[in-house]
């Protein structure tokens, strides 16, 4: 498996009634789902974002995993397209109303199916970061709403995907300062996932750390072995000896190897 509720284990209890929630993305377009907040948990971490936010069109798989883990195959039916991320600066209140926006309001033109209990799809309903979620259960608010914040999403709801008005505000705005970022400025949501959860697996990369270092190869070989013999991309082969190799060495030394296993120890 690629992820497990232990990773987040205490994300995963409702706050309110202390009941131990499931691994699920049934409703998507519906309501919050923990599938939605653990994609984009995993996405502002390896960011270094303050908030993700995913509409739930692209969650596909519409599953609960009984067993709370998640194999890469899964992983891949959950996101079967490349959902292209971006990093974004906005406030604190300009978030608010682009997820208020998005789960309140359905698209022009599109059909809807309304549930029996009165739910109602919405393709752009907006997950957001499991931290984020907690914030609103309990009505956390923050003093400064007008507070410049970085927020990691899908690029194209920005150019209209969904319709949700205040992201598009938001692009016609920053294309008038010529501050969008370029078309190739993005990273796939799977690689950042994969990546997020590979940091928690790095143990078994000990089989490739033979003579004291593993080589750009050796990363990528330890990767495809996890992920079922399926090719890794180069970003996300990349993406994980940046997030490790401190010296910037372009591969992980002893050292650094025995830090990333301190770092696992002390979090099991």
């Amino acid at each position: 498996f690629f992820f497990t509720k232990t990773m987040l284990s205490d994300y995963f209890t409702d706050t309110t009634t202390g009941a131990i929630l499931p691994l699920s993305s049934e409703y998507s377009r519906y309501e919050q789902t923990t599938v939605g907040a653990f994609f984009c948990s995993a996405i502002k971490s390896e960011l270094n974002a303050d908030v993700c936010v995913i509409n739930g069109a692209p969650i596909k798989a519409s599953m609960t995993y009984k067993e709370g883990t998640m194999s890469y195959d899964q992983l891949k039916s959950e996101l079967p397209f490349p959902l292209k991320i971006i990093v974004m600066e906005m406030t604190r209140q300009q978030l608010k109303e682009a997820i208020e926006f998005s789960r309140t309001n359905i698209e022009k033109g599109k059909t809807a199916t309304t549930l029996d209990d009165g739910r109602v799809e919405r393709r752009g309903y907006l997950q957001t970061d499991f931290e984020y979620w907690r914030q609103t259960d309990t009505s956390c608010s923050h003093d400064n709403e007008d507070e410049v914040i970085t927020v990691a999403l899908p690029r194209n709801l920005l150019k209209g995907f969904c319709e949700i008005q205040p992201l598009m505000s938001l692009y016609e705005d920053l294309k008038a300062k010529n501050a969008l970022p370029s078309e190739d400025d993005y990273i796939r949501a799977v690689d950042l996932i994969v990546r997020y959860c590979c940091k928690d697996r790095w143990s078994n990369f000990a089989l490739y750390f033979i003579d004291g270092s593993l080589s750009r190869e050796e990363v990528r070989a330890a990767i495809k072995l996890l992920m079922g013999d399926e090719e890794p991309s180069d970003a996300l082969v990349e993406g994980m000896i940046e997030a490790m190799d401190d010296d910037s060495s372009g591969g992980i030394d002893e050292e650094e190897f025995k830090q990333i296993l301190a770092r696992i120890k002390r979090q099991s």
